[in-house]
């Protein structure tokens, strides 16, 4: 469970905004996972539902032994926010097709409440090969397959009952929750006419909910890429917007001529947590720090950064940290400058640019700050 968020709010009020913070960084809850989020959810559930769906077209279903907030697909301009690997690595298609693979299997009728992992595997394999997937050799299937399994005991969706029993080499058994296998998605996927409908069918929500997402999901929202409507919204309800986004999940807003940002005071409602501890994290705090430092002024506005600039900056913070900096990072600058590239982006820090970055406003947060003097 998340931090509970300090207020001076009526304790129901307290206790549902601390439930709806809980609930968007944890969408699913099970009694046997947390229970303690689980009964605060509950005890809210019908405020919770009316105001996910009113402001944010979300659906929070509740159930006996679990709750499930099924969230609405973001716009196409929002940071792209996959699933990951335990190294950090972003799924990759064939790791999604695995996961569906899996989830397909368990929810299979005959299937039961229990499942061997290597029955699992077995009826994933059948059901690659029917489809034509590829997973290619045995390491990268296996590495896909458990990164499946990880996922879905994270949500809950399963549980390993009976840890593998090494003397006789017998495999891992598995739990089902199988009531929650159907709520994984907010859409019947075999009912649409192609894939990208998935993430098109509630684009014709109204502009105001669209809004409100974007604030609540996204650390910052470029005015320049906001529809007319939206923007007309921002600028003439900003009032109404700040005391919403605080009243239901206890964020700020900041608007500007950039755009707007909705953070949280107590720093801690974010899925993707910066600055932190890492390679990556840091590498890309010192570089934010050096750009903003170096450009001062204009770095309050969208900036561009050539690839050149990054390496050279990158490089010597590579030189300085070898020791302590994970050791691929420090042999690959590329790979370096790729990785930090799309950690910025996905914080609304930067954007892409075909020749290294665009830093956004939000990145003057980082000016570094001048030590303080101790002499006498």
């Amino acid at each position: 469970m998340s931090t509970p968020h300090p207020s001076t709010a009526s304790p129901d009020a307290s206790g549902r905004r601390d439930a709806a913070r809980a609930l968007l960084q944890q969408p699913i809850v099970t009694v046997a996972g947390d229970r303690e989020t689980f009964d605060l959810v509950r005890r809210h559930a019908a405020p919770l539902k009316a105001m996910f769906a009113d402001r944010l077209g979300y659906r929070l279903v509740v159930e006996p032994t679990f709750v499930r907030l099924l969230k609405a697909p973001l716009e196409p301009t929002a940071p792209h926010r996959a699933l990951r690997h335990t190294d950090g690595t972003e799924f990759g298609a064939i790791t999604y097709a695995c996961l569906a693979l899996v989830c397909a299997a368990l929810i299979e009728p005959g299937t039961g409440d229990r499942v061997s992992a290597r029955t699992l595997l077995e009826q994933v394999r059948a059901d690659a090969r029917e489809n034509g997937i590829v997973f290619g050799d045995s390491v990268s299937e296996e590495r896909n397959f458990a990164a499946a399994l990880r996922i879905l005991e994270e949500w809950g969706v399963i549980t390993e009952s009976d840890p593998m029993d090494e003397e006789n080499g017998d495999a891992p058994h598995f739990g089902i929750h199988r009531d929650l296998l159907p709520y994984l998605l907010d859409a019947r996927l075999h009912e649409m006419s192609r894939p990208a409908a998935a993430l098109t069918h509630l684009e014709h929500e109204p502009a105001g909910r669209r809004l409100y997402r974007r604030l609540v999901e996204d650390p910052f929202v470029a005015r320049d890429e906001l529809d007319d409507e939206s923007a007309a919204i921002l600028a003439r309800d900003r009032h109404e917007l700040a005391r919403m986004l605080d009243e239901d999940f206890g964020l700020v807003l900041e608007v500007r001529a950039e755009g707007a940002l909705a953070y949280d005071p107590a720093g801690v409602l974010t899925d993707d947590a910066f600055p932190g501890p890492g390679t990556l994290r840091h590498a890309s705090l010192l570089l934010v720090s050096e750009l903003v430092g170096r450009f001062g002024d204009r770095a309050a506005a969208t900036l561009h950064v050539d690839a050149q600039t990054l390496d050279s900056i990158l490089g010597d913070l590579a030189t300085s940290h070898s020791r302590t900096w994970k050791s691929t990072y420090v042999r690959d600058l590329a790979l370096l400058r790729r990785d930090v590239v799309a950690l910025l982006t996905r914080l609304g820090l930067a954007r892409p640019h075909e020749d290294g970055l665009e830093l956004t406003a939000p990145a003057a947060r980082y000016r570094p700050a001048p030590a303080e003097s101790h002499c006498r």
